[in-house]
């Protein structure tokens, strides 16, 4: 979320002395909300989606204690990995200002949720009716 035409009105006084400790740049860095809020919709939505797909499978598949939560815990990071691979080009920084962790760990309750609400359903359909 850099914007190429903030450096046009020459050098901020106040970013002087930063940029200075960087080397002497004089680049300015934008942050957009509306864009940072955009962007972690979709990837919630992706994740929300991955969470009832996945407790879907495991529930039609019969997977039981651990064996559903680590189903999850496998789709999810390779969810997250998908994402940052084929949506965000490698560029975490870019789309949302989050570390890695944060990234990964983010609304996890409410997909885990999901994720336990469908499995039982679709288990309780598949083996108890």
């Amino acid at each position: 979320m850099m914007d190429p035409m903030a450096g046009l009105d020459g050098p901020d006084p106040a970013m002087s002395n930063a940029n200075d400790a960087d080397g002497g740049e004089n680049s300015k860095e934008v942050f957009d909300v509306v864009a940072f809020q955009r962007n972690m919709q979709r990837v919630d939505k992706i994740r929300s989606v991955m969470g009832i797909a996945s407790g879907v499978v495991s529930g039609i598949v019969g997977l039981t204690g651990l064996e559903g939560l680590a189903s999850f815990m496998i789709l999810h990071s390779t969810v997250c990995v998908l994402i940052w691979s084929l949506k965000m080009n490698f560029n975490l920084k870019g789309f949302i200002r989050m570390t890695w962790w944060q990234y990964l760990t983010s609304g996890l309750q409410q997909y885990a949720m999901s994720f336990t609400l469908f499995w039982t359903l679709f288990y309780g359909l598949v083996y108890l009716y």
